[in-house]
């Protein structure tokens, strides 16, 4: 029989109660606590349960149940355990199970009944909740105030009521104790902590465990993507009904947004709108709403994403992540999320609890009592998968149930609405963003690290390209197209191997948009000509180098022609392309070659704005000049990336820069291959090399440099003969890059818009920008996304890393360019010539269709707009500030416009524009991105 029950600890009181053990010792010390307050051991004692000092044990031990954690077993006086079985105590050591401490100490009581057994969850958690008020009130800097003869009589009331079956006393008696801790905790502060708890979702997870989540008694909020919700809408009917039924009661919210959770901060901008719209198709069609709060599972967070959340309509965001990655954190649970164009939106900016962890709730009095102390909004956050959590998270729980003395469960569209609006702006800088991509394409072994960015960047632009032509060909020609919408879909997610058919589709796509647009082209009244036909779908002009093997003779006049030239094999020409338009190049029987100087010279290719010299031993680049500053600009090379022995071994460890080996070229052919006033174009290939002179691989490279181009373009291949190690920020093949000044700045788009970047790894799809003193070199990647920086004056551009089986690349140098984005987008896809046999177009020879005098603005998108009769009436874009600083322009059009507006990313109209004939104004703040709605005069 137990006439008493206690716990040995090692403190002194509350003040050094010892809650910092992880693990197994704390889910002992959880277990042995809670499990004395089982109501059958509260009953047979007829007293709330008692600790001591391990180091002081009691001597009257007859009737005494003791329960001792794993942490005290070592402190524990020799020869206690013999006395305490000699004088009749029952000892329970190490134990970390509560349901097995309490069945071995219910073998000292009478039989209980259901009521108990049922009610016994209730007690455990009265218990825990004990602990931690005690533990909060002074970690609140407060000293007790319990009336602990008042809190004793009622749980010994509320365990004998449970014993005699009494379940309705016992349930009051137990408000009763809640109600009495509640009213410790509100003596330090009165108001409520909100508790938020996230049920992660996944395919593995959709069965009777979540549906048994979402049936709760508390509120909880599920995070799940749109493909998710497809898949249950399709798969599990009462789940679906469920979500329904509890969306209704607004009792279970929703966290997510996107249709697939893909590498967000690597997408275009008009992929991630289209990532949102077609996630919110798929949770409207499952449950009948979208998410109003956005959050996703896999690292994804930019400094792009505020502004287009709340042009979804978005109350609040999830600012964390729950996979591996880093980004900023805030000292606030809810705060404001301030984006590149300065946007804001109230964001969660604290990761949630790990629910199944015992320290985790060992500890939650302090967690609480930093929330209560700091927060403007107090909050505390858990997240586990579902039925999948600590007993102590079901003890929180059951707190919950009889009141909100350890906090309040809501759900986030609760959470956001009701409680305060967050005054503390997160200071959340882009380049506190590192994703995890490369790290885990390795580490899952998925096909192609770095090319399935590639792949999916080239697909994307290919559709941008299709899309704006379509447009072009609607608007020009007055009559919208069928096929127009056919296929225009982006790319959302890494798209491992996506095939020769998904390319020629992609592909065929283009062609039959520029076939749509050459035939809507009004001609003039002249005789047919060989011609071809160069659309540019940026807004910016575009300096182009195109082959002309058609053309019987060599283009001649002025622009769009900037040169024409031939060598014994093909026809080149450099033309000027106007922005949204085209240019119209055909041959001329009086034109001829031009006498102006060849590109080429030795290994030195020079045009109008550098000069760029090639190493004749390495086959890199050893300098490149401009013609207004003195100095080499910057030098350029192949290599492969090794952890020094230092690095592996951590042996005097200099950090990664210091200790990093990198192999070296060695040339074996440089040959010149096309040498023309139009285009230059030389060719270099050998052996890279170890200090060991061992070839670790064979590399080719080729650069072209066209007239009047300030883009000197690369062309890559790398054979390896050694893998890199499986450490891709580390061990890789690269294209480095080196310049002189070491406090030169850099930057990369994020989203398009032009971001500092200060750390060294930066993941940059379109370009990187090296800013020094006396001008700007810009690297145009294509694509490649994983660029490192060291030594403050080098850049590795990863091109092979462990697994990748793409072997050839393109990379853009750039030189003084005054915008990098456009060219950029010009070099990763631009749409091949269209040859015809056709009278000029009757615009002449160049034309364009829209115009921007803001440089620093693109138009992401372009679609006409059709009436209830199908007439094209008037067109939609999107304007973007790419340069990180505000616009103010007008965008003029080929047709006189009635009316403009600026809309949300629903295409509701916010903002008429004021309009001046064909002239639409708008200003922009800096990176700041909104659709664009016109209708024709």
């Amino acid at each position: 029989m137990i006439q008493e029950i206690a716990i040995l600890l090692p403190c002194h009181s509350f003040e050094d109660f010892p809650t910092y053990h992880t693990g197994d010792e704390a889910q002992s010390l959880l277990a042995n606590w809670t499990a004395m307050w089982h109501p059958a051991f509260l009953a047979s004692s007829g007293k709330k349960p008692k600790w001591h000092r391990v180091d002081s044990p009691p001597d009257h031990l007859e009737g005494l149940a003791l329960l001792i954690p794993s942490i005290c077993k070592a402190e524990l006086p020799a020869g206690f355990t013999q006395r305490a079985k000699e004088s009749g105590g029952v000892l329970i050591k190490s134990l970390t199970d509560r349901l097995e401490i309490v069945a071995k100490l219910l073998e000292e009581v009478p039989q209980i009944n259901s009521v108990a057994t049922d009610l016994a969850g209730d007690f455990y958690a009265l218990g825990y909740c004990y602990l931690q008020v005690e533990l909060l009130t002074r970690q609140m800097r407060y000293s007790s105030s319990l009336d602990e003869i008042y809190f004793e009589n009622k749980t010994v009331e509320a365990a004998k009521a449970a014993m005699a079956g009494d379940q309705q006393l016992a349930t009051e008696c137990l408000q009763a104790c809640f109600d009495v801790l509640m009213e410790e905790r509100n003596q330090y502060y009165s108001v409520d902590t909100s508790l938020l708890d996230f049920t992660l979702v996944a395919d593995t997870t959709l069965g009777d465990a979540l549906l048994a989540e979402v049936q709760g008694a508390l509120p909880t909020n599920l995070w799940l993507s749109g493909l998710l919700a497809e898949k249950i809408s399709k798969e599990h009917p009462l789940l679906k009904q469920a979500i329904i039924e509890k969306r209704e009661a607004k009792t279970l919210g929703l966290v997510g947004g996107e249709l697939v959770e893909g590498p967000l901060n690597l997408l275009d901008p008009e992929a991630l709108l289209q990532n949102f719209q077609q996630g919110h198709s798929a949770y409207e069609s499952a449950f009948g709403s979208a998410p109003q709060v956005f959050g996703r599972r896999r690292f994804g967070m930019t400094a792009f994403l505020p502004q287009v959340l709340r042009g979804l309509g978005y109350i609040g965001a999830i600012h964390a992540t729950l996979d591996d990655g880093r980004l900023p954190v805030s000292n606030q649970g809810k705060a404001r999320w301030e984006g590149v164009d300065g946007s804001t939106i109230d964001a969660l900016a604290k990761f949630p609890l790990d629910a199944t962890k015992p320290e985790t709730f060992l500890s939650l009095f302090s967690k609480l009592g930093e929330a209560m102390d700091g927060e403007h909004v107090a909050t505390l956050a858990f997240a586990h998968w579902p039925q999948i959590t600590s007993p102590w998270y079901e003890d929180l729980k059951t707190i919950a149930r009889y009141g909100n003395c350890l906090g309040e469960f809501t759900t986030v569209e609760r959470y956001f609405e009701e409680t305060d609006t967050a005054t503390y702006h997160g200071n959340f800088k882009p380049e506190d963003y590192r994703t995890p991509w490369l790290k885990q394409s390795i580490v899952r072994r998925q096909p192609g690290p770095v090319s399935q960015h590639i792949d999916r960047e080239l697909n994307n632009a290919e559709v941008e390209v299709a899309g704006k032509l379509y447009a072009l060909a609607e608007l020009s020609s007055g009559q919208p197209i069928d096929s127009a919408k056919e296929g225009i879909r982006r790319s959302l997610q890494d798209p491992a191997n996506p095939g020769d058919d998904h390319l020629t589709i992609v592909d065929q796509l283009v062609e039959a948009a520029l076939h749509a647009l050459v035939n809507s082209l009004p001609r003039g009244t002249g005789s047919p000509e060989r011609a071809y036909l160069s659309f540019n779908t940026l807004n910016s002009a575009r300096n182009r180098g195109i082959v002309v093997p058609e053309l019987t003779d060599l283009p001649s006049g002025d622009k769009p022609l900037i040169i024409a030239a031939h060598d014994s094999k093909q026809k080149f020409a450099a033309i000027e392309v106007p922005g949204s338009g085209y240019a119209w190049i055909a041959g001329n029987a009086q034109g001829g070659a031009t006498r102006q100087k060849t590109l080429l010279e030795g290994n030195i290719l020079r045009n109008e704005h550098m000069e760029v010299h090639i190493h004749p031993e390495t086959g890199g680049i050893k300098s490149l000049y401009d013609y207004k500053t003195r100095g080499n600009r910057l030098s350029q090379q192949l290599s492969l990336r090794m952890p020094g022995r230092k690095q592996a071994t951590g042996e005097h460890y200099r950090g990664p820069d210091a200790n990093a080996v990198y192999s070296r070229m060695a040339a074996t052919q440089i040959d010149p291959i096309i040498n023309t006033p139009a285009m230059g174009e030389i060719h270099t290939a050998g052996n890279i090399l170890s200090e060991e002179d061992e070839v670790m691989a064979t590399f080719r490279q080729t650069y072209r440099l066209w007239r009047a181009s300030r883009v000197l373009e690369i062309d890559i291949e790398i054979q390896p003969q050694v893998d890199p190690k499986s450490l891709p920020w580390d061990s890789h093949y690269c294209s480095r890059l080196a310049w002189g000044d070491e406090a030169a700045l850099t930057y990369h788009d994020v989203q398009w818009v032009r971001t500092r970047c200060s750390g060294r790894r930066i993941e940059a799809s379109n370009y990187v920008e090296v800013e020094a003193s006396h001008g700007k070199l810009t690297l145009l990647t294509a694509g490649v996304p994983f660029h490192l920086r060291n030594q403050g004056h080098m850049l590795d551009t990863i091109l092979i890393p462990h697994g990748e089986t793409r072997r050839k690349f393109r990379l853009g140098l750039g030189l003084d360019l005054p915008y990098s984005l456009p060219a950029a987008r010009d070099f990763l896809y631009q749409p091949q010539p269209e040859f015809e046999m056709a009278p000029m177009p009757a615009a002449g020879a160049a034309s364009w269709l829209f115009h921007l005098d803001a440089r620093n603005v693109i138009l992401t998108s372009l679609a006409s707009r059709t009436n209830e009769l199908g007439q094209v009436t008037g067109c939609t874009t999107k304007v973007l500030e790419t340069e990180g600083r505000p616009a103010k322009g007008s965008l003029r059009c080929f047709r006189p416009v009635k009316e403009a507006y600026l809309c949300d990313f629903h295409g509701n109209r916010l903002t008429q524009c004021e309009v001046d004939k064909d002239r639409i104004h708008f200003q922009l703040t800096a990176g700041q991105w909104y659709p664009l709605d016109v209708e024709w005069a």
